[in-house]
């Protein structure tokens, strides 16, 4: 069985607030295990997030390339 970390117990872990957890929870970036009232994460999902979270970040080079931030005025 995977382990399963509580909200406020995967917000430690990631240096984040629940607030924050139950706010990805709710947009749909972390996929919880609902056991009863209970709201849990598998240590796979928040490695997902984690992952996810280290793609590079846009250059302005690459935004201004794709036409992103014009005026259209």
């Amino acid at each position: 069985m995977r382990a399963l970390k509580s909200v406020e117990e995967a917000a430690v872990l990631l240096g984040i607030s629940k607030w924050t957890i139950r706010g990805y929870i709710r947009d749909g970036k972390l996929k919880p295990v609902r056991l009863g009232r209970r709201v849990l994460l598998t240590e796979d999902e928040l490695e997902r997030l984690v992952a996810r979270g280290q793609k590079p970040p846009e250059t302005q080079m690459e935004i201004r390339k794709s036409g992103a931030g014009e005026n259209t005025l």
